[in-house]
């Protein structure tokens, strides 16, 4: 009897960390056959929602350990400052854009730039599909720069 109960045990405790790996590798291996659209529509996606101070939808669009850091982030901030700081990221943007894309597998490396009237950002967002979708799974670092020419400068002639 004490033989098959530990056997029992072993196989219950196989199972359970069975469960919890594959739960835990979900969203960090590429997905196949899924039709996700563009790449870049999650940057698109994430800017919007960050105009929008909504946490939830912005927290959708990223998975894996980027997405847990960022939850623990929110749950440490609250959910009101979490919100004004999605708000406050982009506030005052004069522009955005997708400046390039460089196949890494089954993830893309997007290079995204922020513009503002006095500077601009460029960063690299490693996205995967996951979950039927294109999330972001790494942020690398933000670099800013003063541009050579500030932003709403006239150029041309003046009258």
């Amino acid at each position: 009897m004490r033989i098959s109960r530990n056997v029992g045990a072993t196989a219950l405790t196989v199972v359970v960390l069975a469960a919890g790996l594959a739960t835990a590798l979900r969203d960090r291996l590429p997905e196949r056959g899924t039709d996700a659209g563009d790449p870049s529509d999650v940057f698109w996606e994430m800017v919007d929602a960050s105009r929008e101070g909504a946490a939830d939808t912005w927290l959708d669009l990223f998975a894996g350990e980027v997405r847990e850091q960022l939850e623990t982030v929110r749950a440490e901030m609250g959910e009101a400052a979490f919100e004004q700081y999605l708000r406050q990221r982009v506030a005052g943007l004069k522009g955005v854009a997708v400046t390039g894309k460089e196949e890494l597998g089954g993830t893309v490396r997007l290079k995204v730039e922020y513009v503002r009237e006095a500077s601009y950002e460029t960063q690299s967002l490693d996205v995967r599909v996951s979950r039927g979708r294109w999330r972001i799974v790494a942020l690398g670092p933000t670099h800013e720069r003063e541009p050579p020419v500030p932003y709403g400068t006239p150029v041309g002639p003046a009258d």
